[in-house]
C-alpha cells in the first residue's frame, strides 16, 4: 500500500480531531492529525485519544498539563467543519460570542461573557497570528487558509505573556511553518448558494540537504452568491468574494540561528449587505433586503503583513527570539445601509486605514532557582497602532423626511509598550508555582472632528475640531498559579490573573465633548480553580474549570449622559460601571472503540451588572443587576465521529455534530426587541480517502434543518431603522481534494 503523502492527516487521525473540534475538545486529535507521517494499519490502529501540545504559554506543551483554559481546533476541524472566520467558533467552542457575524464586519470576541463592548476600539481578546498581535476588530475575522495548524482559545485574563487587550482571553491562530518535508495539494469545492472554493498548500526543500532552506505557500479563494436577497434590485447579496494567500520561508543560517519570513495577503470584495435586512417593511422576511441604492453595499479590504522571526539556540537550554511584523489594510469604499428599506434612512461611506508595527524580543529557559528546577520566559513588546478614518454619513428622519449629511474623522496613534517575565518553579516533584507580572505603558494622540455637509459633501458647518488629544495610561498586570499533579493521571491547579484592556478616545464623536473623553482601561480580575484527566488508559479526557471574573471600569457606550457638568446627548463610550461573570467550563472525549469518538462540551454562565452609570436617574436606565450583553447562560456542543477501514486502506468518515446557546441580550438594557434567541444547529459530514492516499471526496452540510435566527439587531427608532442580521442558512459543500 502507498505512504499517505506526511502533511496529509491519517483518516482516523482526521476522523478524531473533526469530531473533537466540533465541539471545543475538538482538538484533543487535532495535533496528532497535523503532525502523523503515515496513516496506521486497520490492524494497528490505536484505541486512545493521542495526547495534544499547545503553546498557551509560549511554549509547548501537553495541553492537560498545562494550567490554563484551553480549547483548541486542529486542521481538519477547520477544514470540514469550514471554520473559515472568527465568529464561526461561536457554538464550537463553549464560552465564546462574535456578535458581528460577517467577515468584513469589525469583530469583538468575547470569552465568558466579557470582551464585547465596542468592536473598533481596543479588543478584550487578543488575536495572534503566529505571535503577532492583530490590533482592534478590522482585518482579523477571515482566515480561511489551508496552512493553518490549529487555533488555540485560552480563557480568562492572559496579560502577563500576551499584554494589555487580553482582559477576556486570546485567540491564537498557529500556521504551519516550512519544513524539510515535501508536501503539494489542491482541492476544489462546489456547493448551493453558488459556493465556489480553491485551497492549496505546497512545501519544498530549496536545498539538497534538507535542514538548510525550505518554502511554503498556501492559497484560499472563495465566492459564493450571497446568502441574501435585494427584493428592490433583483439580486443576490450578502455575498462573499475573498482571496487569500500566504508565503513563508524558512533557513537555518547556523548552528543555532534560525530565520523565518512570512508575508500574507487578503483582497475581499464581499458586499456589505450584513445587518440590513428589515423588519418593518410589509413584505419583511429573513434575508431580504430593498435597499434601492446599488452602491449601498459597495466594499473592498486590502489587508496584509509581514514577519521577520529570529531565533538563536543559547547555551544552558536558553533561546532568543526577535519578532518583527508589519500589518495593514485598508477597507476603500464600506458603502452600508442600515435600515433596508426602497428609502434609505440611515447609510454610511466610509475609509478606515490602519499600520501597526510591532516589535517583540524574548528569552526563554530554564535552570535551577533556590534547588528547584525552574522554567520561565521573559521580554519586552513594543505595538504602534496608526488609525485614520473617514465617514460620510446620511440619515432621514421619519419627523422631517428631510436628510442631513455629516463627516466625521479620527486620527489616532496608539503606542503600547510592555515588559513581562513568567516563570514556572517546581516546588515538589508534583507541584509547580507559576508567577508573572508584566508592566505596560500605553499612549495615545491624535484629532476628531466633526462637519456638517452637503449632500454633495461640501462641508457647510464645523461641528468642532480637535486637533490635540493626548493621553496615556500604565500599571501592572500579576498572574500566580499553583498547579499539583495527583497522579500520571491527574491535575489539578487554581489561578489568579489579571487583564486591562485600553480605553483611549471616542471614534467619530459627534461633539466636543465626547471627542475629548478618554476612558481609562477596563479591567478584569480573574480567579479560576481547574482539573484536567486523562482516564481508563487514554480512552476518556476530560477538563473542567470555576471562574469567576470581577470586572472594573467597564466600557459601555452611553447616550444623554452628562460629562464634566455638560449633557452630551450623542453616543459616547465611559467608564460605566462593575460587573461580575462566573461559571464552569466543562470538556471531555472519549474514545468509545477503534472506529467511533464522543465528544462534547458544556458552559455554564453566569453574569451581573454590580454598578452602572445611571446621568439621567430614570429607572428605565438604571441597570444594575442586569445581565451582561452576549453572556448566554448555556453553551454546549457534542459530536460522533465513526471510520471505516477498507482491506486495502482506503478509509469512508461519517460525524455528526449539534450545538445548543440558550437565549441571550444584546445590550447592557437587556431589551427584549433586541434579544438572541435559543439557537440549535445540526451539522454532517462524510469522506472517502483512497488507498493510495491520493484522493479524497468530502461532503459538508452545515445548518442541517436549515434554522434561521436574528443575531444582531440594529433598532434607530428616530430613523425609522429596524433591521437585523440573520445566521447562514443550510449549506452544503462538496470537496474533491488530490495530493501530489
Amino acid at each position: 500500500m502507498r505512504t499517505r503523502p506526511k502533511c496529509r492527516p491519517s483518516p482516523l487521525a482526521s476522523t478524531l480531531a473533526f469530531s473533537l473540534a466540533a465541539t471545543l475538545v475538538a482538538a484533543h486529535a487535532a495535533h496528532a492529525a497535523d503532525t502523523a507521517d503515515a496513516p496506521p494499519e486497520p490492524a494497528s490502529r490505536s484505541a486512545t485519544l493521542p495526547e495534544v501540545v499547545v503553546s498557551a504559554e509560549r511554549v509547548e506543551s501537553t495541553l492537560r498539563k498545562t494550567p490554563v483554559s484551553v480549547a483548541v481546533v486542529g486542521t481538519d476541524a477547520l477544514e470540514r467543519q469550514g471554520i473559515a472566520q472568527l465568529s464561526d467558533l461561536v457554538g464550537v467552542v463553549a464560552g465564546v460570542s462574535v456578535p458581528n457575524g460577517f467577515s468584513n464586519m469589525p469583530q469583538a470576541v468575547g470569552i465568558r461573557g466579557v470582551g464585547v463592548s465596542n468592536a473598533v476600539m481596543s479588543q478584550a481578546v487578543g488575536i495572534y497570528i503566529d505571535d503577532v498581535p492583530l490590533v482592534r476588530g478590522y482585518a482579523t475575522a477571515l482566515w480561511d487558509l489551508p496552512d493553518l495548524v490549529r487555533i488555540e482559545v485560552l480563557r480568562g485574563p492572559q496579560g502577563t505573556l500576551y499584554g494589555q487587550n487580553s482582559t477576556a482571553g486570546a485567540v491564537k491562530l498557529v500556521s504551519r511553518d516550512p519544513s524539510a518535508a515535501e508536501c503539494r495539494w489542491v482541492s476544489l469545492s462546489a456547493g448551493n448558494h453558488g459556493a465556489r472554493e480553491f485551497h492549496g498548500y505546497g512545501n519544498v526543500r530549496l536545498d539538497g540537504t534538507g535542514t538548510g532552506t525550505s518554502a511554503s505557500i498556501a492559497v484560499s479563494r472563495r465566492t459564493n452568491d450571497g446568502f441574501g436577497y435585494n427584493q428592490t434590485l433583483d439580486k443576490g447579496v450578502n455575498r462573499l468574494d475573498a482571496t487569500q494567500f500566504r508565503l513563508k520561508l524558512k533557513q537555518q543560517l547556523n548552528d543555532g540561528l534560525s530565520a523565518l519570513i512570512a508575508v500574507d495577503g487578503l483582497d475581499d470584495k464581499s458586499d456589505a449587505n450584513t445587518t440590513n435586512f428589515p423588519l418593518n417593511h410589509p413584505d419583511a422576511r429573513p434575508r431580504v433586503t430593498f435597499a434601492g441604492d446599488p452602491r449601498l453595499g459597495d466594499f473592498h479590504r486590502r489587508a496584509g503583513g509581514a514577519q521577520i522571526r529570529l531565533e538563536q539556540q543559547l547555551a544552558g537550554d536558553a533561546v532568543f527570539r526577535s519578532i518583527t511584523s508589519y500589518r495593514a489594510y485598508q477597507d476603500d469604499p464600506t458603502r452600508a445601509d442600515w435600515g433596508g428599506l426602497a428609502q434609505s434612512r440611515s447609510n454610511l461611506d466610509q475609509v478606515v486605514e490602519q499600520g501597526a508595527l510591532s516589535q517583540e524580543f524574548q528569552l526563554q529557559g530554564r535552570g535551577s532557582v533556590l534547588g528547584s528546577a525552574a522554567t520561565w520566559t521573559t521580554g519586552v513588546m513594543l505595538v504602534r497602532d496608526d488609525f485614520d478614518f473617514v465617514r460620510f454619513a446620511t440619515a432621514v428622519p421619519v419627523a422631517t423626511d428631510v436628510a442631513t449629511f455629516s463627516e466625521a474623522q479620527t486620527h489616532l496613534r496608539t503606542t503600547d509598550l510592555g515588559v513581562y517575565a513568567q516563570g514556572r518553579l517546581l516546588l515538589t516533584a508534583d507541584t509547580g508555582l507559576t508567577v508573572g507580572v508584566r508592566g505596560y505603558r500605553t499612549r495615545q494622540t491624535g484629532s476628531n472632528a466633526f462637519y456638517r455637509t452637503t449632500q454633495d459633501r461640501v462641508r457647510t458647518v464645523t461641528v468642532y475640531d480637535a486637533d490635540d488629544l493626548r493621553f496615556s495610561k500604565g500599571g501592572l498586570l500579576p498572574r500566580l498559579a499553583i498547579d499539583h499533579q495527583l497522579d500520571p493521571r491527574h491535575m489539578i491547579y487554581v489561578s489568579l490573573a489579571e487583564g486591562a484592556k485600553f480605553g483611549g478616545f471616542n471614534r467619530a464623536a459627534e461633539s466636543l465633548s465626547s471627542a475629548l473623553v478618554a476612558t481609562s482601561p477596563e479591567k478584569v480580575r480573574t480567579y479560576e480553580a481547574g482539573a484536567k484527566s486523562r482516564m481508563l488508559d487514554g480512552r476518556l479526557t476530560t477538563s473542567v474549570a470555576a471562574f469567576h471574573n470581577d470586572y472594573r471600569d467597564y466600557l459601555a457606550v452611553l447616550t444623554n449622559t452628562t460629562i464634566n457638568g455638560v449633557l452630551v446627548v450623542d453616543p459616547v463610550m465611559v467608564n460605566a460601571g462593575r460587573a461580575r461573570t462566573w461559571g464552569v467550563d466543562l470538556e471531555f472525549a472519549a474514545q468509545l472503540g477503534k472506529d467511533l469518538v464522543w465528544s462534547g462540551s458544556v458552559e455554564w454562565l453566569g453574569s451581573k451588572i454590580t454598578a452602572f452609570a445611571n446621568p439621567t436617574g430614570a429607572a428605565g436606565t438604571d441597570y444594575v443587576g442586569h445581565r451582561l450583553p452576549y453572556a448566554p447562560s448555556l453553551s454546549a456542543g457534542t459530536g460522533l465521529a465513526y471510520t471505516w477501514f477498507a482491506a486495502d486502506g482506503a478509509a469512508v468518515r461519517l460525524d455528526a455534530s449539534a450545538q445548543y446557546l440558550r437565549p441571550q441580550f444584546a445590550d447592557v438594557a437587556n431589551s427584549a426587541a433586541l434579544a438572541l434567541p435559543s439557537q440549535v444547529y445540526l451539522h454532517l459530514g462524510g469522506s472517502y480517502a483512497t488507498s493510495d492516499g491520493h484522493w479524497t471526496f468530502s461532503l459538508r452540510i452545515r445548518n442541517l434543518a436549515d434554522k434561521t435566527y436574528p443575531l444582531l439587531r440594529t433598532r434607530i427608532p428616530p430613523l425609522g431603522v429596524d433591521a437585523a442580521y440573520y445566521n447562514a442558512p443550510r449549506t452544503v459543500l462538496l470537496t474533491a481534494r488530490y495530493d501530489f
